[in-house]
């Protein structure tokens, strides 16, 4: 892991000498290294077998390969740049080729079974530590990561605000103060996805919300 001043920056993979001869080898390691960048919330990836170096950015559903650069000649291409901290920041608007690597698609440590449900961790408002399951909380998304569960959104916001939790569970020590602005953004956002986002909205969940972001002038989800 590449980190400055405490940001994970980028995710290295290294392989054999040469091995991205093979495609498939340089194919596996581009989706290794972006399974290791999800799980580390870095969004980049480089990737080394000693002839090439390549550079990645990654998104939820496809790995896009920016900077390719040989190394085994006399004299690297300016491109090397891009390989530092500084370069990270600059990097070029095109990009080279892209493959399809949806989100967690390939590593079973990043789902949680949750009601005999199978949900990827982005489905949960809140993460503590993404290698504890335990500490995953607020499941308000379904399966694909994307969509509103209407069915827990409510009880999310219950366990977080109302005095008597959830089925009598609070949020209170589970949930540390400092992570409930995030936490609040992100199920104010799945609201407004399903259009219940107003201050005079009629659900009492997303009145609450409302009042909460309200107090801190965090209303504008943009």
């Amino acid at each position: 892991m590449l980190v400055y001043q405490g940001i994970k920056l980028a995710v290295i993979e290294t392989k054999d000498w040469g091995a991205f001869g093979n495609d498939a080898v340089l194919m596996s390691a581009l989706r290794q290294a972006a399974n290791y960048a999800d799980r580390h919330k870095a969004k980049y990836l480089f990737v080394f077998d000693a002839e090439s170096l390549l550079l990645a950015e990654r998104d939820s559903e496809k790995i896009h390969v920016k900077v390719t650069v040989r190394v085994d000649v006399q004299e690297p291409g300016e491109e090397i740049f891009y390989f530092t901290r500084y370069g990270l920041s600059k990097l070029p608007q095109n990009t080279e080729w892209d493959i399809e690597h949806g989100t967690e698609a390939t590593d079973p440590k990043l789902f949680k079974t949750h009601h005999g449900v199978k949900l990827p961790y982005i489905s949960f408002a809140y993460i503590g530590d993404l290698r504890d399951k335990k500490t995953w909380k607020l499941p308000y998304l379904l399966e694909d990561g994307k969509s509103v569960d209407t069915g827990r959104i409510d009880k999310a916001v219950s366990y977080l605000f109302s005095a008597g939790g959830y089925r009598g569970v609070q949020s209170k020590g589970a949930i540390p103060e400092a992570s409930l602005p995030d936490v609040s953004k992100k199920l104010a956002k799945a609201y407004r996805q399903l259009g219940h986002w107003s201050k005079d909205d009629t659900l009492k969940s997303v009145q609450v919300l409302w009042q909460y972001l309200d107090a801190r002038g965090e209303t504008d989800l943009n």
